[in-house]
């Protein structure tokens, strides 16, 4: 009766993050292959924009191969938590379809940025921005080397400009010599920033709970619930999960915690797994608190604010799960869930991942200048420009060995049960049997005794 217990404690142990635990070890240098997928969307007629609606054609993946470990690591015993920053180093994986050499076409962010933050300008300052892009030779699309747009960057004189703006200016961006989409994050530190999550050894907490991030407890870019830091890390899962289950899982990339909610179950290599997805209302525009100012379609998500004022958008690739207009703003988009959706594959008894998709899109807002010469006549609209995949998922030998785990929590009080059982039959057999044993004895000791006479009596009284 007490099996399930006793389980779940000895479980609990295991998992804890202790510096000499086996969670701990495979926690802080995972050894699992880690791929980062990166898909561009060229945009083939530029030159005609805005008189022709965007034409997109995507391109990937880019592949890199990713290794990661947690780094300056410190334990917090009076709170139970452990803190650390994670380092990310790509490499890009020459089995790839496409080089990195390809010359591809996107959408000028410098200069979208530039505009989107002069929105509560004036007319003189906003003048002077358009002269300064004219100026600067500012286009509304940039064509480079696939590597410059992602990891190397490229050289831009209005970068050059902005290093001697004032904070107040570049929305307090720290200042950078190249652009590139992923330019200086390789080797970096510093991505995905300081987390402090629980190591579990106090009982009835899991591991890897987020409990602050950059040094804070609350959120400084949103108000009310929305403030909130709350959820998984994203590295350990809850226990005993069910159809009903919500997971919360805490995102750096989008500064909030976002909850995935149950969609299917599965099998893979005789382990059953539920899968927990982002859907339609993931990204709800009821949400409000999230919004920052445009909320003007839904399956979208504004993470402006973390992104230094950038008009940063994200969503699932394609507008999956999206707002039907997004996809009447540019040609080239086809959503599949199959291909686009973000999920976790956990094996719920356990909590452990088997299968990770995590997907993103990248989109630029824009929307009409009448002071800015390049944005006077656009649209307003969301430009993508790029999405990404990392997929995980775990091999054969991991499975096997969390079908030995589930096999033990699921048969192990069946089993203590029929032991028991067949005990408590050996001990009540073994009773009966010298029960019998002594009472024929005594029957047989009866019987053997001679009657005794009067004459017997006498001569023999003891």
């Amino acid at each position: 009766m007490a099996w399930n217990s006793i389980f779940e404690s000895v479980f609990s142990d295991q998992i804890a993050l202790r510096p000499d635990s086996r969670s701990f070890q495979s926690w802080v240098a995972p050894t699992i292959p880690l791929f980062f997928d990166v898909y561009l969307f060229n945009w083939t007629n530029s030159e005609n924009f805005p008189e022709e609606k965007p034409n997109l054609v995507e391109v990937g993946p880019y592949r890199f191969r990713e290794h990661r470990r947690h780094v300056n690591v410190s334990w917090h015993p009076s709170n139970g938590s452990i803190a650390y920053k994670t380092q990310r180093t790509w490499y890009f994986d020459e089995t790839s379809n496409v080089t990195l050499q390809d010359n591809i076409t996107i959408l000028n962010i410098i200069a979208a940025s530039a505009i989107y933050k002069s929105r509560e300008w004036g007319y003189l300052k906003q003048k002077g921005l358009s002269m300064g892009l004219s100026m600067f030779g500012e286009h509304m699309a940039i064509s480079r080397l696939a590597g410059e747009l992602l990891f190397e960057g490229s050289d831009d004189k209005f970068l050059d400009l902005a290093k001697s703006l004032p904070i107040s200016t570049t929305g307090g961006a720290p200042p950078v010599d190249k652009f590139g989409l992923f330019y200086g994050r390789n080797n970096s530190i510093e991505t995905d920033g300081y987390m402090e999550v629980t190591t579990g050894e106090q009982e009835g907490v899991l591991p890897g709970q987020i409990l602050r991030w950059n040094h804070m407890d609350s959120l400084p870019y949103y108000q009310g619930e929305c403030a909130k830091i709350a959820g998984s890390a994203g590295e350990f899962m809850p226990h005993n999960l069910t159809e009903d289950t919500q997971l919360e899982i805490f995102m750096g990339d989008l500064c909030r915690t976002v909850y995935f909610n149950y969609t299917e179950t599965g099998n893979l290599n005789g382990l059953t797994y539920l899968k927990y997805s982002m859907n339609e209302n993931t990204f709800d525009t009821s949400n409000t608190c999230f919004c920052n100012g445009d909320c003007a379609w839904s399956g979208v998500m504004n993470v402006s604010a973390c992104r230094y004022g950038a008009p940063a958008f994200l969503s699932l690739p394609h507008f999956l799960h999206g707002d039907p207009e997004l996809l009447t703003m540019v040609n080239g988009l086809n959503p599949d869930p199959k291909k686009h959706s973000f999920y976790f594959a956990i094996e719920p008894k356990l909590g452990v991942p088997v299968d990770v998709s995590a997907r993103f899109q990248f989109n630029v807002f824009m929307e009409p200048s009448p002071n800015i010469a390049l944005y006077e006549n656009v649209p307003k609209m969301l430009f993508p420009v790029f999405w990404v995949e990392q997929k995980v998922v775990v091999d054969d030998s991991v499975i096997a060995e969390l079908r030995k785990v589930r096999a033990v929590s699921d048969w192990g009080a069946t089993i203590c049960a029929c032991v028991a059982l067949m005990f408590a039959g050996f001990i009540t057999l073994a009773s009966c049997c010298k029960k019998s044993y002594f009472k024929k004895t005594k029957v047989n000791i009866i019987t053997l005794e001679k009657p005794r006479d009067d004459a017997d009596v006498k001569l023999n009284p003891l």
